[in-house]
């Protein structure tokens, strides 16, 4: 395993040649800031008289605005989880009654989130549903029948008389594999138009759009759509629905009860920290950021460390219209550069990306990601890295996300120096409402002998691990995959190494792929070999597996060669039956052990699940050879699957879990956890209450102006009917 050092002071107090500087909400830019009794009031203020190597210590407080931060630098909480970077701010004024249990407020900005009590309340939509109902599919989606632009249910005859001229159809079309949010531009009762403008063309949709649309030119009556509507007054008609429109804010506050707007919290500011300039030696410490993020995007930055740093509601824009809008209003938390490091962080409640790295020296360990991209955008990641040297990924926890929990991807000007690591994390729930995903998805490529090992990952949608088309170099080793629909995808030309892997209990079998012929999105002319017999693959280093079901397939990439092979009548003799043969040993694959049963491990049975063998029949694997040490096989195990016969074993995973949630620390504690929070949406906590109003700065950050930055359309001039009541 790789290790990336990064040397940083994080010790408030600094060095002796350092300045230790204090800001509160209490204090005054007129103290001198050098003490916790005559504290600076505003931050960026301090930091403009910080100097390489001086701290700031915060006092506890919440902070808005947006700082531009200085090299050399420490920012620290003088006590963690009391100090807020806050980009939702409380409302000021009074409520009056609108219609009902609503009650309305003038506001100077339409907010795009808004917490009642420290908790999440939801955009006026259609079926009703609260944050923590999120992963219940039947109140989540209506599923209906889709044409091109149109949308038909039973149930739209109970709310016929609707205005929905503001509103949003949340789209999963065809393939359904991404959510999209597209303008409804009619509404007669019985038949829901919506704006399809480019969504059938692959650039805007991937194949989400284009498949709904060859279904229907084939003379199908339509697709299935999974859908829900939001974002009009006429849909807001449940306990803890919002809508904001020209300066209105309007409530139907929990209990029905006139709100106070001194309970409220609306987001306005998009970015606590945004900066083009290049930073080094930055650190930050025991902060939290509620309703805002970070962007330090210049590719120069050096040496920028996060440390118990918690992330709670990130991002900014309900909408996600289609890839390269939702991609540029997605706003994670984003640093680039190198040596940029997450320890012991938490990343919640984004609205799509929770963390985008780029660049080289990275490392993200003992960090939690949970509750993220909730709505199933394929395209939105808890974690994505984009790579141009080597990364560390290692111990981390992730939870009830969906699409991939990890992806990762390299930048065409990689530089090699050390193997790449993602190892000893725990991924499980990822994919809930993505129907083409993995716990850990490596899409480009050459992966420079990327090492994914001793991971847990379970409970996933699709995939454990998945190497796309076209992959190169790749080793995966000493990794337990249960309860997923399958274990390992490796497809790609080879040099791969995949070793010492249990995968069990999954509904398909794990795959190797070879590809035979060119793939449009690049390959290695040197490891193309045309060979569409399709051969059984027998050179690459498949080693000591425990795996129920290893199949050797033909990949969908490659259906147009084996089906003229098979019509000519060449294809290999053990092809013949189909594209799927048993993975045996021959060759380079040696030592692997399918088709065993349950009793071989201490509890083959999910509900006290231990994967350690109990049955020496694991033993007797092969043994590590100079020639499998330097084509990169350094830590082979001499028996099959991630343990030994009888093996104390090891645990993935991060050493803490936020909200008081247990720490699951073995098998059987890992899939009980897994199963006990995928129906359950945790609501991440916000711990802001009895803290008194500061400032990072006295600007907010303004948004580019061809960058979207609304939750509604422009509007029409028209005024909000009242409110009818829906039918559920």
């Amino acid at each position: 395993m790789i290790v990336l050092t990064i040397t940083s002071s994080i010790a408030i107090g600094g060095t002796a040649l350092a300045n230790v500087f204090y800001v509160s909400p209490l204090g005054s830019d007129s103290n001198s800031g050098t003490s916790e009794a005559q504290p600076f009031q505003m931050v960026q203020h301090a930091i403009d008289r910080m100097k390489a190597g001086d701290t700031l210590v915060v006092l506890d407080g919440v902070y808005t605005g947006t700082l531009k931060l200085k090299s050399g630098i420490t920012i620290g909480a003088k006590n963690p989880r009391r100090v807020v970077f806050s980009g939702a701010e409380p409302l000021q004024g009074n409520f009056e009654k609108h219609s009902g249990n609503i009650y309305k407020i003038d506001v100077s900005t339409d907010p795009k989130q808004l917490f009642y009590k420290n908790k999440p309340m939801t955009w006026a939509r259609w079926p009703n549903i609260q944050w923590s109902e999120n992963w219940n599919r039947g109140k989540k989606w209506v599923s209906g029948a889709a044409g091109l632009g149109t949308l038909n249910h039973k149930a739209f005859a109970g709310f016929r008389d609707l205005d929905l001229t503001d509103a949003y159809c949340f789209i999963r079309y065809a393939k359904g594999n991404s959510c999209y949010s597209r303008a409804i531009k009619g509404f007669d009762g019985t038949t829901l138009l919506w704006d399809d403008t480019n969504f059938y063309n692959r650039l805007f949709t991937g194949e989400d759009g284009k498949r709904g649309r060859m279904a229907i030119a084939e003379g199908a009556k339509g697709v299935r759509g999974m859908f829900f509507l939001a974002g009009a007054l006429d849909l807001l008609d449940s306990e803890g629905e919002w809508f904001a429109k020209d300066g209105t804010l309007y409530f139907h506050a929990p209990g029905g009860r006139q709100p106070n707007a001194a309970d409220i919290l609306i987001k306005t500011n998009d970015y606590a920290i945004y900066q083009g300039d290049a930073l080094s030696e930055v650190t930050i410490v025991g902060v939290d950021f509620l309703a805002t993020s970070v962007k330090l995007a210049n590719p120069a930055n050096q040496q920028i460390v996060f440390r118990d740093v918690h992330f709670s509601y990130i991002g900014a824009e309900p909408l996600f219209v289609d890839t390269p809008n939702g991609k540029r209003a997605s706003k994670p938390i984003h640093v680039a550069g190198t040596r940029i490091g997450f320890d012991d962080c938490l990343f919640a409640g984004a609205h799509n990306t929770a963390l985008n790295l780029v660049g080289s020296l990275l490392y993200v360990r003992n960090c939690v990601f949970a509750e993220n991209n909730r709505h199933g955008n394929f395209q939105s990641v808890p974690l994505f890295i984009s790579a141009s040297g080597t990364y560390l990924v290692t111990h981390n926890t992730f939870f009830n996300n969906c699409s991939d929990a990890i992806r990762i991807g390299f930048q065409d000007d990689y530089e090699k120096s050390r193997n790449p690591d993602v190892s000893y994390n725990n991924i499980c729930n990822a994919g809930i409402y993505n129907s083409d995903v993995s716990g850990a998805y490596f899409p480009k490529m050459s992966q420079h002998y990327t090492e994914f090992h001793h991971n847990w990952v379970h409970n996933v949608k699709g995939n454990g691990v998945r190497l796309d088309q076209a992959g190169e170099e790749f080793t995966v080793h000493h990794n337990v995959f249960w309860s997923c629909k399958r274990g390992m995808s490796i497809e790609g030309y080879g040099k791969f190494n995949v070793y010492n892997n249990t995968s069990y209990r999954n509904k398909e079998a794990c795959d190797l792929i070879r590809n035979v012929v060119s793939k449009p999105k690049g390959s290695n002319p040197q490891m193309v070999s045309n060979d569409t017999s399709f051969p059984p693959i027998d050179d690459w280093n498949v080693l000591n597996n425990l795996v129920h079901r290893f199949a050797d397939s033909v990949g969908p990439s490659e259906k147009g060669p084996f089906d003229q092979s098979k019509a000519k009548g060449t294809l290999h003799p053990e092809r013949k039956t189909g594209k799927y043969i048993r993975v045996k040993d021959r060759g380079d694959i040696q030592g692997n052990l399918t088709g065993f049963q349950p009793t071989i491990f201490t509890n083959g049975n999910l509900g006290g699940l231990n994967l350690v063998p109990s049955n020496r029949i694991v033993e007797g694997g092969v043994a590590p050879t100079p020639k499998l040490i330097a084509e990169g096989v350094t830590d082979l195990g001499t028996y099959r699957g991630a343990y030994d016969y009888r093996d104390k074993g090891w645990s993935a995973g991060s050493d803490w879990m936020p909200y008081g949630i247990d720490v699951p620390k073995t098998m059987a504690r890992a899939e009980q956890f897994a199963k006990k929070y995928s129906p359950i949406s945790v609501v991440p906590e916000i711990k802001v209450s009895g803290l008194p109003s500061g400032l990072l700065s006295r600007t907010s950050y303004e948004p580019a102006a061809n960058v979207p930055n609304k939750a509604t359309k422009p509007q029409n001039g028209k005024t909000p009917r009242n409110v009818k009541r829906k039918k559920s």
